[in-house]
């Protein structure tokens, strides 16, 4: 069997053309979601880096604080078995071909099947992306995902803190309140974190 660091010709051939940088150049570039094994996240996005492809893993950084009051900053991921690959759709095919830890990429199962009955593969809307991103980047409390409905409230805005600016809508659970987001993968899935009452603009 090929080792996965050996890229298949039509992969070689393909990198003329794949996505890389910003990638708004490319008209037909979409976040398609790839799952792997889960804890190979960040090795499938080491070697899909390495031949050029945009790939970002929903994390964020912790400090851990051991025993011995060493502290060391750990990668913490809220999608397990989940990665997003920034690329044009005619690539998603030779990525699985040529990395077998790629399992598949999600599939829209509520979107209408084509003349062939197949339904299109599933995707992050680029603005969706860009405040998955920031939440995660910005956050100085967890942040969680889930995919069953919250009933959100009106949205707000946060004026203080590393997110003073970010926009969402407001949920509140007991006496903690919550800035949630949406993100489309396939099915909509909420992703939120925890602030304080006082940094809400409603």
């Amino acid at each position: 069997m090929a080792q996965e660091s050996k890229i298949s010709e039509n992969a070689k051939k393909s990198q003329a053309c794949m996505h890389k940088g910003s990638g708004f150049a490319v008209s037909n570039a979409q976040w398609y979601i790839a799952e792997c094994k889960p804890t190979r996240e960040r090795t499938v996005r080491a070697m899909l880096e390495k031949v050029g492809y945009e790939v970002y893993v929903a994390s964020q950084k912790e400090k851990h604080r051991y025993k011995s009051r060493n502290t060391r900053t750990v990668e913490h991921v809220i999608l397990p078995g989940k990665i997003f690959v920034h690329t044009e759709r005619a690539n998603l095919v030779d990525i699985m071909t040529s990395f077998p830890s790629v399992h598949r990429f999600q599939i829209n199962r509520a979107a209408a099947p084509d003349e062939f009955g197949n339904k299109p593969f599933a995707f992050v809307p680029v603005a969706e992306m860009e405040r998955l991103m920031t939440l995660l980047e910005k956050s100085e409390s967890p942040v969680a995902v889930t995919d069953v409905k919250l009933k959100l409230d009106q949205e707000v805005k946060i004026i203080n803190g590393p997110l003073a600016g970010f926009k969402g809508r407001f949920y509140r659970e007991g006496s903690a309140t919550y800035i949630v987001i949406k993100v489309s993968m396939g099915r909509k899935h909420y992703v939120y974190t925890e602030v304080s009452s006082d940094d809400i603009q409603f």
